[in-house]
């Protein structure tokens, strides 16, 4: 099925009762796409900074920080070149065009909800099989997980060419459509949801338990207990927050991104719109703009607060500062 309308702000064959509001429409449409450029522009600078930094830094180059290179990469290109196909799919209007950005869009999205499972799975081995995770996440087996999340991202992304080029009646298509997005977001995007909220509350309650057997062991002094059960509320507010954030960020910018793919099936099988096309074009660009808010929410939560990555951000930040301050000084 063409997805037009998830990003041209209105259906692919645009009637002109449809644009009576057409300078309107045009000038919210401009405003979306001067603001995916602005979030293209950002998305483009903190991964390739992830990417520079471990590249640069050896002590970087851990197994555990190859997922992150891996989801570095995949919103990389989310910002290279899905937000360009996206305006360009708006703007131009070609079938091909759109079909290329609709493939595209799922194969990083698939991509993206597969990096954000394993790094929920590694945290989860980290905490809980501290003395045996070097033996259980080993380079080896992490390359192959992250070249199965990048294929399986590619074949369910591609699979719809084979209905797409198919000779079938527009109402089969439909149909076929509306089986292979239910699917995709009850597999890939409420069973990934649902395991991740267990995975993360498993990890809170054992670092919670971890935190209370060190505070029992360090309650000899009153004084220095009550400095470090304040300590540890404070660690166990920003994990807690850490995690609610993730959460958050997965169903804003992934889950309503699939759930709307199946609205708009369904609005196509019984040619009724359930939103007024007003209320229609806002909810596609914000649901657009959350999507990729994702490429970029990901380098801040899952690798620039950990210590190491500022570490490196900080040393990288110093050697630039003295770069232009030496060139300033010779010229």
């Amino acid at each position: 099925m063409e997805r037009e309308n998830l990003t041209s702000n209105g259906s692919a064959n645009i009637t002109n009762a449809e644009t009576e509001n057409g300078e309107f429409r045009q000038s919210e449409q401009i405003g979306a796409f001067v603001l995916y450029a602005f979030l293209s522009c950002f998305i483009v600078i903190a991964n390739s900074l992830i990417i520079l930094l471990i590249w640069r830094r050896r002590r970087l180059r851990t197994t555990s920080n190859l997922m992150l290179t891996s989801l570095a990469v995949s919103d990389l290109l989310t910002g290279l070149l899905a937000v360009p196909m996206v305006i360009a799919c708006s703007l131009l209007r070609k079938a091909e065009v759109c079909i290329a950005m609709d493939i595209w869009n799922r194969f990083l999205a698939f991509s993206s909800v597969g990096h954000l499972f394993l790094l929920s799975l590694d945290r989860y081995i980290r905490v809980t099989k501290m003395l045996q995770y070097p033996t259980i996440v080993t380079e080896e087996r992490l390359r192959w997980a992250l070249a199965s999340v990048w294929t399986t991202a590619l074949f369910l992304s591609m699979i719809q060419l084979a209905w797409i080029l198919s000779p079938l009646k527009a109402m089969a298509l439909i149909w076929i459509e509306l089986g292979y997005d239910i699917f995709c977001f009850a597999s890939l995007v409420i069973l990934p949801l649902f395991l991740m909220v267990a995975v993360y509350t498993k990890i809170f309650v054992e670092l919670r338990r971890h935190a209370n057997e060190i505070h029992k062991e360090a309650s000899d002094a009153n004084s220095s207990s009550r400095v470090h059960a304040g300590r540890r509320r404070l660690n166990e507010k920003k994990i807690a927050i850490l995690f609610v954030s993730m959460i958050a960020v997965f169903i804003f910018g992934l889950l309503f991104y699939f759930l709307w793919a199946i609205v708009d099936d369904l609005e196509e099988l019984y040619e009724y719109p359930i939103f007024p096309p007003e209320e229609m074009n806002a909810v596609v660009i914000w649901i657009i703009f959350f999507r990729f808010l994702t490429a970029l929410c990901n380098p801040i939560l899952c690798t620039f607060i950990k210590q190491d990555f500022l570490d490196a951000l900080r040393s990288f930040g110093r050697g630039i500062r003295d770069s232009l301050r030496e060139s300033s000084q010779r010229v």
